[in-house]
């Protein structure tokens, strides 16, 4: 069937409306899918790209507005940093430390046998350094030993106390023990590797 001028207008003016209709979609459809759809996509991830990029600016500026206590902070955290360096000595002073572990024990009344630093355990940016101690003197000496020691700058850890072997000083009257520990203190490690 042919569709001419005449044809059309022989139509029922309801039929012409629905007619109109038709052509209006058949338009409006192409235009969507071929013009609108696609540029209404790029629109849509553009704004979500303007979207992204407008909140790292806002992060961004918010870090700018922030700096100088983010500074100050990082200054703190260095500062920090070195106290807790300065409590973990590296392998150049544990010689100082283990004479001073010798002297405190002299100085509390104990008679020092032996200090040997056993091999280290590593730890990543520390190792654990463990000195076997053996000592003879009495109950409260070895308490001030132990006090004494727990107020040096670095961190040592005293355990594995033993006590026995109780004799009595003939010159004094005191109680004498064979007394064995173990200390652990701890060093510095730069970049995870052995000093």
């Amino acid at each position: 069937m042919a569709i001419d001028a005449q044809t059309i207008a022989n139509l029922s003016p309801a039929r012409k409306a629905i007619l109109v209709l038709v052509i209006v979609l058949i338009i409006f459809g192409l235009y969507w899918q071929l013009g609108y759809k696609g540029k209404a996509r790029t629109i849509k991830r553009l704004r979500n790209d303007l979207s992204n990029k407008q909140a790292k600016l806002n992060e961004n500026e918010a870090i700018a507005r922030n700096l100088p206590r983010f500074k100050e902070e990082v200054e703190k955290l260095n500062q920090q940093l070195g106290r807790v360096v300065q409590e973990l000595p590296n392998s150049r002073e544990i010689p100082n430390l283990l004479e001073t572990i010798n002297n405190l024990g002299g100085i509390n009344g104990l008679e020092v046998i032996y200090i040997r630093p056993q091999n280290d355990v590593d730890k990543g940016f520390y190792a654990e350094v463990p000195i076997s101690i053996k000592v003879k003197g009495g109950y409260h000496e070895m308490g001030l030993f132990l006090d004494a020691v727990s107020k040096l700058p670095r961190i040592i850890n005293v355990s594995d106390i033993t006590m026995g072997n109780a004799q009595e000083d003939e010159r004094s009257g005191v109680i004498l023990l064979d007394i064995s520990a173990l200390a652990t203190t701890y060093r510095y490690v730069e970049t995870g590797g052995k000093k």
